[in-house]
């Protein structure tokens, strides 16, 4: 039964994910993220114009059934398409299986939807958080632009999840108000979650903007500035700090070989959102266990 469950999520996240490319393909940074002139009618090939059929809509499956060409003019389709429909479908299954054993809210199966209502509403809103990062990270690395929508819509969420989880505190297990668990006693002076979260959105967004002004807006843009804001309120503090430190190291890396091969000059603009995404990826899931490894390697 749970394994029919989580299939069908996968489904259902994939046709979502299928939604997501007709946003992110149809974004112009002139023009809103959600509007209905660009995002509404058909399905079209982008080479030919051709109304997609049914067939050709079937999220993961018609791109390797059509050889990954247009079915009438065999343009090219972008690996875009199946790799968003893939990410999320495996965020409904992998997100929610996750949370449930870091919150741990009841012992019993999340299938049989008998943990509180309250930790319903806060998987979904973590589920459209990481969709959000999704969308964000696809059209900052195809347009080297944030739009201020998606900015506004995480930072509702960060206090939508801010608000759930300072209301059920006490009904979580001991030190699950951050993914760094008992680590962020060591970087918090608070223990409030509310307090974190602010904390953590104030400071996100003050050293983004004090790098943004540092550097005249050539190393970070306006959009991170106001990203940094909403990711901090989602994520809280000390959380968000972990999110820079592993954003910065991969952005340097690899502004450091895309300089060293010639792809990239020192001038050259690099899209941050990616980096950002992948920091708030790996915080959540692997967070406390890098923070425990590297203690342990100290021998603290």
């Amino acid at each position: 039964m749970q394994y029919l469950f989580f299939a069908l999520l996968f489904v259902f996240g994939s046709a979502v994910g299928s939604f997501l490319n007709v946003v992110i393909m149809r974004y112009k940074p002139s023009e809103k993220l959600m509007d209905l002139r660009s995002i509404g009618g058909h399905s079209h090939c982008p080479a030919c114009g051709k109304a997609l059929s049914p067939f050709e809509l079937i999220p993961l499956a018609s791109f390797f059934f059509l050889g990954r060409k247009c079915g009438t003019c065999r343009a090219k389709i972008s690996w875009q398409y199946p790799f968003v429909e893939f990410l999320s479908g495996a965020i409904f299954v992998i997100l929610p299986l996750f949370l449930n054993t870091f919150f741990n809210v009841s012992t019993l199966s999340f299938v049989s939807f008998t943990s509180p209502h309250w930790y319903y509403a806060l998987v979904l809103a973590w589920i459209v958080v990481f969709l959000s990062w999704l969308i964000l990270w696809a059209i900052d690395a195809r347009h080297l632009v944030i739009p201020n929508g998606l900015n506004l819509f995480l930072f509702l969420l960060g206090a939508i999840i801010t608000g759930i989880v300072a209301t059920h505190v006490h009904e979580l297990f001991p030190f699950r108000t951050s993914f760094l668990e008992n680590y962020a006693l060591l970087f918090s002076p608070f223990q409030n979650p509310v307090a974190n979260h602010v904390m953590g959105s104030l400071f996100g967004g003050l050293l983004f903007l004090i790098l943004f002004l540092a550097s005249g807006g050539r190393g970070i843009g306006r959009g991170d500035v106001k990203l940094a804001f909403a990711a901090g309120l989602v994520l809280g503090w000390p959380d968000i700090g972990f999110v820079f430190i592993i954003s910065f190291i991969v952005g340097g890396v690899w502004g450091a070989f895309l300089y060293f091969s010639k792809k990239k000059k020192m001038r050259d603009r690099l899209a941050f959102g990616p980096f950002f995404a992948l920091g708030f990826l790996v915080t959540v899931f692997f967070g406390q266990a890098i923070v425990a490894g590297y203690f342990s390697f100290l021998g603290i």
